[in-house]
């Protein structure tokens, strides 16, 4: 059944803007909205259903964006509403230019968001772009040109919405978004709440060069030391696959390969959790049919030893996911592989840059790749009355639970150490 709410917002807690945007909800799939242009200057969609008459603007809108986001395009994002949901719903903000004469809209925004209440004792909503457990970039999808109209709309439509606060985590510093929203925030309060660098490769210079430019001699010994080791076990080969033909295969021996290191015996590999598993097997079969799933693995003898599945966006690549076989853990197969990969990504004319995912001084690639890509977080009061003050105070209690959280994973590697200890004598 669709279920369509039309409504011009007020917030009631502030000042409403002087012409209301009109907003549009969807919580299946419109079988108007096929045929005809959106009426509305909003359409939020409640379930990867309600995304399918926009499937293609969606995609069209990702082509036409300065900024790349391969998690916000049409397949990664439906399979995200559809499987990554959690306990908060997740919405998608599809924002519209207003109609032309012949009353034709065009997309210029994507805004997958949630919306909180109760977060840190806010008595009104929170909204946050979506950010989920195999989140790495949470950077809207804006059209080019556009990007200051689309960053204004949203914030209206979370200002007539009643929300006290809007958070952008995890989006690309310096890209055409960011430039966007620090135009936009003249008048507002907001502050910025997180700024890190990641590892991050783009190069002009071939494989060899790189490597002599960027990696120690010494550590560039150990590095073919090793792989001159692990080539004494058998039949090692780099190998980089792409195109849809054997995809699927390879997506399964890949989750087999994470299940069956640390990952599977904590419980946290894709492959022994449902909704994680189909959500990768379903956008690694989307990206493999759009000719965006990069696959490279180091093999022993055809067995793999090392996986990495990457995705395509635009000119540049995001390397998301890697798994290794722990067996031959002490040969660092894992670091082999993204070292291999420098060469293949240098040389590969379709990429331009490759994001490496990794967190802030990642332990292994942060020492091979030499580059850093920026990221930031920030939140915004909205026109809500005690935005203000509930910035102040979500920040603050943002810091203090970072600060424990820190805390705790200190005190739990301390005490997993001891065990392992206790266990070894």
């Amino acid at each position: 059944m669709t279920d369509i709410r039309r409504y011009p917002l007020f917030a009631g807690f502030g000042d409403a803007p002087a012409v209301p945007l009109s907003v549009e909800t969807l919580s299946h799939a419109a079988r108007y909205a096929y045929d005809r242009p959106p009426s509305a200057d909003i359409v939020v969609l409640e379930s990867a259903d309600a995304m399918t008459p926009y499937l293609d603007s969606i995609d069209d809108l990702a082509r036409g964006s300065a900024d790349t986001n391969p998690q916000f395009e049409s397949v990664t994002l439906a399979a995200s509403m559809e499987h990554l949901q959690g306990r908060a719903a997740a919405r998608v903000a599809l924002v519209w230019s207003a109609p032309d004469n012949g009353g034709k809209r065009q997309l210029l925004g994507v805004f997958p968001y949630k919306s909180v209440r109760g977060h840190f004792g806010i008595p009104a909503p929170v909204w946050s772009l979506w950010e989920h457990i195999h989140s790495y970039t949470a950077t809207p999808l804006v059209r080019a040109g556009h990007e200051r109209h689309a960053v204004r709309r949203f914030l209206a439509f979370a200002d007539q919405s009643g929300a006290a606060l809007v958070r952008f985590p995890l989006f690309e510093a310096l890209g055409a978004f960011d430039a966007a929203l620090d135009d936009v925030l003249h008048g507002r309060a907001w502050r910025e709440t997180d700024r890190h660098e990641r590892a991050f490769l783009q190069s002009d210079l071939d494989e060899d060069a790189y490597l002599a430019a960027h990696i120690r001699k010494k550590k560039r010994k150990e590095f073919t030391r090793l792989w001159n080791r692990l080539a004494e076990q058998g039949d090692l080969k780099f190998v980089v696959h792409e195109g849809g033909s054997e995809a699927a295969a390879w997506v399964q021996r890949f989750l087999r390969l994470e299940a069956a290191g640390w990952k599977g015996k904590r419980g946290t590999a894709m492959k022994v959790r449902p909704h994680e598993r189909a959500w990768f097997e379903a956008i690694c079969a989307g990206a493999a049919a759009q000719d965006k799933l990069v696959r490279t693995e180091l093999t022993l003898d055809g067995t793999p030893v090392a996986m990495l599945a990457s995705f395509r966006a635009g000119a540049g690549l995001y390397t998301f996911k890697i798994a290794f076989d722990e067996t031959y853990a002490r040969f660092s197969p894992g670091t082999l592989l993204m070292l291999k990969g420098i060469g293949a990504f240098l040389r590969d004319g379709r990429t331009e840059w490759v994001d490496s995912c990794a967190i802030p001084g990642h332990p292994m690639v942060d020492h091979i790749w030499a580059q850093r890509r920026t990221m930031r977080s920030v939140t915004i009061a909205t026109r809500h009355r005690a935005g203000p003050l509930f910035l102040s105070w979500s920040v603050a209690a943002t810091h203090l639970a970072e600060r424990a959280r820190e805390r705790l994973r200190v005190l739990y590697d301390r005490f997993r150490k001891e065990i392992e200890n206790d266990q070894a004598d």
